[in-house]
């Protein structure tokens, strides 16, 4: 059959019954049956199963029922037990698949009238504080028997169960009755009456001796004890003599506060209830009163060079006064102190610091003697840091030593710094400063010293790390008469190496003949400022630097501001160098031609280190098979004004003084018959032609 083709409600059914199969072989639920007893119908019992398939079959495979009882295939066990006992049988269960399972039973028959009896009515007797052990007995039943003790045993005995053995100390005399039951196999029981006499021990006074002594004036209590015998007890002594300390009767307590010291010798004597009589002999020492030196509290601190008086707070009791008061022979004070025993004051300028520890003695007029150490501490003078706050200077990449120094405390010191120069560090033991400074500068220093109680103090210095003197700075690369319009390199030189890397600044300045400035006249990098470095080791600055001479007479200055870790190193004068550019004749640079109609446009691109065009000349020729009018070949214009307009503009000084002149001229006729051929610019100290190609 394929599932494919049934219709849902098949396939459930299918999936339903593929989970019955999985019940797996039966399993006997029931673990336990109960027991009987002869004669009393059993309660019958249906013994459960689960797993396999129903319907299920029960036997009985091994072992033997109690007599009376039945197990029907249906799994019932029932019936009447005739014979008492414990019997143990094993049951088997197999379901319809003919799988099975079995499981041990075991079912005990209490019988009736089995003659089961205690025998035993009457313990050997036992002694009060002595180790009693005896075992009942009992007859009949189905052994082995249980035992349990009832109504008046004894709290201070014990009853095993299983064997009835009786044990334990007595700790009371009489005559006890009490009940036992004993049960046996078959779960039957008997009880019995058994009578126990516990009889006094022997009278004994326990109290061991010798007994602890006495002191003199301190309260005194020592208690005798007794075994034995039938209390209550009656105390006495029966010789010797206790002094002034008595014995109760009926506690035996020997009490009382001795005032006389001495040995007492005597015996002690316990009488009973039946008048029986038990002695012992004692000797009881009574000494003096112990010489005690008792101490209040502590010294305060004493400082090394400060007066110090204290009284040392101290008092005597016991032994026999008058009291003597010294320092214990071998004992010391501190260096700068002494004792006077009158007073108990210890009194001085203490010299030395530290913890001292010294004995103080006290002697009583019959010779006793005690001490007791007492404890002054005298503490160093405060800590303090000695050295000045200004620190000598140094000098960056040389060599750097100083050392500070501290009073007070209690040495050895221990050193440590922040904020020292690079370089530069502290030595923790000596406080010595050392190394090579690598910066320069002004620093503050914080410096703490600490002392060996861990005492500190701190303070802040000055440390000046100076710069060595600079060496001479020269400029060259700028001549003294510079033409216009070019660039030189500048070099700046050293006249020997330095400690510390310089940087610095050139700082370009240009004073015109006339006018307003040029803008021109600047650093190759831009601007009238340059930016520079010489290394450790070098002479020379690391990258060019180059000055612009722009197109207007005047001087041009470079000068100089020098630094060194960033400290102002420029000499006075600072280091300079100037130029000076001439006055000179106009400088055409070029010229071009444009027409536009009638009109030619001559265009001239030139500068006037002078600020100053006068005139302009323009020559011209006339085209092949033209002819011009004898005035139009060379023409000449004043140009003072445009020109003096043109370079007194401070909104031209962006140009120096370059220009770009545009003079037009107007043809009559055939623009192209006109070529022109030269224009030549004059001023007062010269003029400049520049031919047409």
């Amino acid at each position: 059959m394929k599932l494919a083709s049934l219709p849902q409600t098949s396939l459930a059914l299918l999936l339903f019954c593929g989970s019955l199969g999985a019940q797996g072989t039966p399993t006997i639920v029931t673990s336990s049956l109960p027991n009987g007893n002869v004669g009393v119908a059993y309660p019958p019992q249906s013994l459960q199963a689960s797993g396999g398939t129903s319907p299920y079959s029960w036997s009985v495979t091994s072992g033997q029922l109690p007599p009376g009882l039945v197990f029907s295939t249906a799994g019932v066990l029932s019936g009447t037990p005739t014979v008492p006992g414990a019997f143990t049988f094993a049951l088997v269960v197999v379901d319809a698949g003919q799988t099975s399972a079995s499981r041990s039973f075991s079912v005990t028959i209490a019988g009736t009238g089995s003659g089961l009896a205690v025998t035993t009515s009457t313990l050997p007797a036992g002694t009060n504080g002595t180790f009693y052990s005896q075992v009942l007995n009992a007859t009949g039943g189905v052994p082995p028997y249980a035992w349990t003790a009832g109504q008046g045993f004894p709290a201070f005995l014990t009853l095993n169960q299983n064997n009835g053995a009786i044990s334990g100390t007595p700790t009371a005399t009489g005559t006890f009755s009490f009940q036992v039951q004993v049960t046996d196999s078959s779960r039957a029981t008997a009880a019995g009456t058994v009578t126990l006499t516990i009889n006094p021990g022997s009278l004994t006074i326990t109290t061991a001796s010798p007994i602890f002594n006495g002191t003199v004036g301190v309260a005194y209590v020592q208690t005798f004890r007794a075994t034995g015998g039938t209390p209550p007890y009656v105390w006495s002594i029966s010789s010797g003599s206790t002094g002034d300390l008595t014995l109760d009767p009926s506690t035996g307590d020997l009490q009382g506060t001795p005032q006389t010291p001495g040995t007492r010798n005597f015996t002690v004597q316990v009488t009973d209830a039946a008048r029986r009589i038990a002695t012992q002999s004692y000797s009881l020492t009574v000494a003096a009163p112990t010489l005690v030196l008792t101490l209040g509290p502590a010294l305060p601190a004493g400082t090394v060079g400060a007066s110090y008086g204290q009284r040392i707070q101290a008092t005597a009791t016991g032994g026999v006064p008058p009291y003597t008061w010294a320092i214990a022979t071998g004992s010391s004070l501190p260096a700068g102190l002494i004792f006077t025993p009158s007073t108990l004051t210890l009194s001085g300028t203490p010299t030395a610091a530290g913890a001292f520890t010294f004995n103080l003695e006290v002697r009583d007029s019959a010779g006793a003697v005690t001490s007791r150490p007492v404890g002054v501490t005298i503490n160093a003078p405060g800590l303090t840091l000695t050295t000045s706050r200004q620190l000598p200077d140094g000098t960056l990449n040389q060599a750097y030593s100083a050392t500070v120094a501290a009073s007070g405390g209690q040495p050895p010191y221990r050193w440590s710094a922040a904020g020292l120069p690079s370089g530069v560090t502290i030595n923790a033991t000596t406080g010595q400063l050392a190394g090579t400074p690598t910066a320069a500068g002004n620093f503050g220093v914080a410096i703490t010293v600490t002392d060996n109680a861990l005492a500190n103090v701190s303070d802040r210095f000055t440390l000046n790390i100076n710069l060595p003197a600079p060496p001479r700075v020269t400029l060259s690369g700028l001549p003294a008469s510079p033409g216009p319009a070019q660039q030189y390199p500048i070099t700046i030189t050293l006249s020997g190496t330095y400690a510390a890397p310089i940087t610095g600044q050139a700082i370009l300045t240009f004073a015109p003949d006339s006018g307003p400035t040029d803008r021109t006249v600047q650093f190759a990098s831009g601007g009238t400022t340059a930016n520079f470095n010489i290394p450790v080791g070098g002479t020379t600055n690391d990258a060019p630097i180059a000055v612009q001479t722009g197109t207007v007479a005047g001087t041009i200055t470079v000068s100089l501001r020098l630094l060194a870790g960033g400290i102002d190193i420029t000499p006075s004068p600072a280091p300079a160098i100037s130029g000076q550019i001439a006055r000179a004749a106009p400088v055409i640079r070029s010229v071009t031609v444009n027409r536009s109609g009638t009109t030619i446009n001559v265009v001239v691109t030139g500068y006037s280190t002078a600020r100053e065009v006068t005139q302009g000349v323009f020559n011209f020729n006339a085209g092949s098979g033209q002819t011009l009018q004898s005035s139009a070949s060379s023409i000449t214009i004043d140009m003072n004004t445009l020109f003096g307009n043109w370079f007194q503009d401070a909104n031209n000084s962006q140009f120096g003084s370059v220009f770009i002149l545009t003079q037009p001229f107007t043809v009559t006729g055939d623009v192209n018959a006109a070529i022109p051929t030269k224009v030549t610019l004059t001023n007062r100290t010269g003029s400049a032609s520049f031919d047409i190609p």
